[in-house]
């Protein structure tokens, strides 16, 4: 009941991250796999309108 009267008083919402996240899953799903990582990153970029990224890349992987 108090995360209802929460979401409904609040101005916070996560709905354009859950969209960005569907959008590349979509991609992902559409494209039955890329060559090599980067087509992909700049697929999204193309899909999401932006021209650079934002925040630098950190693969977990050394």
């Amino acid at each position: 009941k108090t995360y209802i009267t929460n979401a409904i008083e609040l101005p916070y919402s996560n709905a354009k991250l859950e969209a960005t996240n569907k959008l590349i899953k979509d991609i992902k799903r559409n494209a039955f796999g890329y060559r090599n990582f980067e087509n992909f990153k700049q697929r999204i970029y193309i899909a999401l309108n932006t021209t650079k990224e934002k925040t630098n890349f950190v693969s977990s992987r050394a």
